[in-house]
């Protein structure tokens, strides 16, 4: 769960720890067509460690065996707290994956170094990846695509930090994105003039720019066992406390609020964050951390489950039967995905065992997993939408006109053609209920229309895959409902 890893924490001591500041550079995962590819420098901490940042280099390259080289002067001496450098190179013209190797020459107490992508120590460089589209995501007309959750710089603390919300906007639009949701920690929030502070900037960079970004806040709270669990709530206009879990009173890690007293104070829709999220033996123990339960969920007042967190593993699928569990009890929640991104544009680095070992991988992407919804006049969320699909790629939702349910599916060359599209029934029995599938025919083409027989079924809901790995889940649609 640590991002943008920070190795200048030492508990009393680690092995990771460097006298330089974090140096790291990061640019979108995709770019639309006529976009900007925007690659950032980031450089953190030069406050207690200044570099003087000689040049950059490197070469742009694909699989058709084209290639870009450039060299940039950079000559600056940095030494605030937290910087980020957006850099001017040639980027590429053309569509297709392109690996862009990148490497920075500085200097620090007089002697000369150079680092690839990164100086992150006992972490193998590794070049950005970065798809550019030959066409936009595809979504239905008049909907909004975004990420539920991720965090920005005023998450920074002694084991993790994020990016900057006007880093995250540009990004977001490069990306595909139409809004994102900014729910930074309670505890690294600290106190509402904090809180404050991130609503004013947000509110500037929304009036001057898009896409939309929602305020939000990822609150610590207690489940019904007192471990602390995570909130997310949209909109908020006041902070909410929550320092349960965030490691700065270590004689105290019970919660501060109960889940429906943080959801009160919240007075906004909240979420349930990663419910089953797998985590170290360390954080249960130390942290006092847990997971949501059926219990935590029906008996409070939560509005959705984001179970689908960055990428589809372990606590997808146990986060997901969760929800199914939930739905065949009679509780329709809405399902959001996000990927809990802390900066990460690209790919994610994070510790793998805390003051030992750091680890890179494609697990909690900012704006690769997208909640997208029907578009209103008012701001994403502010309002509970009754329909909505997550993805990570190809469109896939439900529409019901004239008491008719039809599903839509939508894919482009970028995400590859459908391997299966399959829709799920909430069924009765006269001992529980159940969920039945029925996968639908298909053929080469990317785009499938499928009405949808009601029966006498509690909901309907539906998932597909496609060629190239990527899957979208809709909601689930109440066939009783008007």
């Amino acid at each position: 769960m640590l991002h943008y890893a920070e190795t200048h924490f030492r508990f009393p001591v680690s092995r990771l720890f460097r006298r330089e500041p974090v140096i790291l550079v990061d640019a979108p995962f995709q770019v639309c067509p006529e976009l900007p590819c925007p690659v950032w420098l980031i450089i953190r901490n030069a406050s207690r460690f200044p570099v003087y940042i000689n040049e950059i280099y490197g070469e742009w390259e694909n699989a058709n065996g084209q290639s870009i080289s450039f060299k940039l002067p950079i000559q600056k001496q940095f030494n605030g707290k937290f910087h980020f450098e957006e850099l001017d190179f040639e980027k590429p013209q053309s569509y297709g994956i392109w690996s862009l190797k990148i490497f920075i020459k500085y200097e620090i107490d007089k002697k000369s170094k150079i680092c690839e992508r990164w100086n992150y120590p006992f972490l193998q460089p590794k070049p950005l990846m970065i798809n550019f589209l030959k066409e936009p995501p595809p979504k239905p007309d008049g909907w909004l695509a975004g990420d539920a959750h991720c965090h920005s710089s005023y998450t920074s603390d002694s084991v993790e930090f994020g990016a900057a919300p006007e880093v995250l906007q540009k990004a977001a639009k490069s990306a595909g994105l139409d809004f994102f949701c900014i729910t930074d920690h309670s505890y690294d929030l600290i106190n509402a003039e904090k809180f404050k502070k991130l609503k004013n900037q947000i509110a500037e960079l929304n009036s001057k720019s898009a896409p939309a970004i929602v305020i939000g806040e990822e609150i610590s709270c207690g489940n019904s066992k007192e471990q602390n669990v995570h909130l997310l709530s949209f909109g908020n206009e006041n902070y909410v406390e929550g320092h349960g879990d965030g490691g700065r009173r270590w004689w105290n890690t019970s919660p501060d609020l109960t889940i429906q007293k943080a959801i009160e104070k919240s007075g906004v829709f909240c979420f349930a964050a990663h419910p089953k999220i797998e985590m170290l033996n360390s954080e249960k123990i130390l942290l006092k951390r847990g997971h949501w339960d059926f219990k935590d969920l029906t008996e409070n007042k939560i509005h959705g489950i984001e179970f689908w967190n960055g990428f589809r593993g372990k606590d997808f699928y146990e986060g997901r039967n969760l929800w199914i569990k939930c739905l065949l009890a009679g509780y329709m929640f809405l399902p959001i995905g996000g990927n809990d991104a802390h900066g990460d544009l690209n790919c994610y680095t994070a510790v793998k065992r805390p003051l030992w070992s750091l680890k890179c991988n494609m697990e909690h992407v900012f704006g690769l997993v997208r909640t997208v919804i029907p578009s209103t006049e008012k701001n994403p969320f502010s309002e509970i939408p009754d329909n909505l699909y997550l993805t990570d790629g190809p469109a896939l939702w439900l529409e019901k006109i004239d008491g008719k349910v039809t599903l839509h599916a939508k894919s482009t060359g970028d995400f590859g053609k459908f391997l299966s599209i399959t829709v799920f029934r909430g069924e009765r029995n006269e001992n529980s209920n159940y969920e039945k599938k029925e996968e639908m025919q298909i053929d080469d083409s990317l785009n499938f229309d499928f009405e949808i027989l009601l029966n006498n079924s509690l909901y309907v809901r539906a998932e597909c895959e496609t060629s190239c790995g990527k899957f979208a889940l809709t909601s689930a649609m109440n066939v009783g409902k008007p």
